[in-house]
């Protein structure tokens, strides 16, 4: 049976909302909505959301509190839409873990195109809501194979299988889905320069602009978790053109 994703638009302006929601679902979308935290809290508990639009500035409420507020019990794809005086308020949705972001005014189609790209990137793997378990740093998703490649890179273990990072503690490091989609990339291609350009083609699937700060504040976000842990310098700045995995990667299968 074919899953048919669940979009939860959220904006105190019943425009946007009757707008985005006849948009999604001419596209083969289900949509429901909220307007204020209550409403997305009772969505988000009712049942299984595959992706969230979150306006920026609701009436009476922060949508980059509540997109924090999320972050701490779930990875769901979140696009943030905003107005175009609240770029600065964009690229803080980015640094607490919001995976895109869209400025009103904005092309309908172009809205619908980033719903794919980061839904396509989730891999229909997004969590829905729900308080972490207490065995989940330790837990491993279940394989139906007896082997599973992994790629090394110092001590850190990259389970591409199971969309997972396990630290030099063997501890699994929670990324958002467009973080762990950046450091494949990165991991694919070590040792080469990767431009802004080819980055987002490949993460968004749309060109990079120079004012378009997606990539550096993923990178940046990437780096925190990564680097924090031995002081090495995994990606290195290329200035002029972009970033580079400063380490070599090996290849194993495990049999498990």
């Amino acid at each position: 049976m074919i899953h048919t994703a669940k979009i939860l638009v959220v904006d105190d302006d019943v425009r946007i909302r009757d707008l985005l929601r006849t948009s999604l679902e001419a596209e083969g979308f289900a949509v429901v909505e909220a307007a204020t935290s209550e409403e997305l809290y009772e969505c988000l508990s009712s049942g299984e959301i595959d992706l969230i639009t979150m306006d920026v500035l609701l009436d009476r409420e922060n949508g980059l509190d509540l997109v924090r507020d999320i972050r701490r019990h779930s990875e769901i794809p979140i696009i943030l839409v905003s107005g175009r005086v609240d770029l600065i308020d964009t690229v803080v949705g980015l640094e607490i873990g919001a995976d895109d972001y869209i400025t009103k005014p904005f092309p309908i189609r172009e809205l619908i195109a980033r719903v794919r790209s980061v839904l396509r990137r989730a891999r229909s793997t997004a969590s829905s809501y729900s308080m972490p378990s207490p065995s989940a740093n330790t837990s491993v998703a279940a394989e139906t194979s007896d082997a599973m490649e992994v790629v090394r890179f110092g001590d850190w273990t990259l389970m591409p299988a199971a969309r997972q990072l396990r630290s030099p503690e063997n501890e699994i490091v929670a990324l958002t889905t467009a973080e762990y989609d950046l450091l494949e990339i990165f991991v694919n291609s070590p040792m080469r320069a990767l431009s802004r350009d080819h980055l987002m083609e490949q993460l968004t699937g749309r060109d990079w602009q120079p004012n378009d700060r997606v990539i550096d504040n993923h990178v940046a976000q990437l780096r925190k978790k990564i680097e924090s842990e031995d002081g090495f310098e995994w990606i290195k700045t290329v200035r002029g053109t972009g970033y580079m995995f400063a380490s070599k990667t090996t290849r194993e299968t495990l049999q498990i």
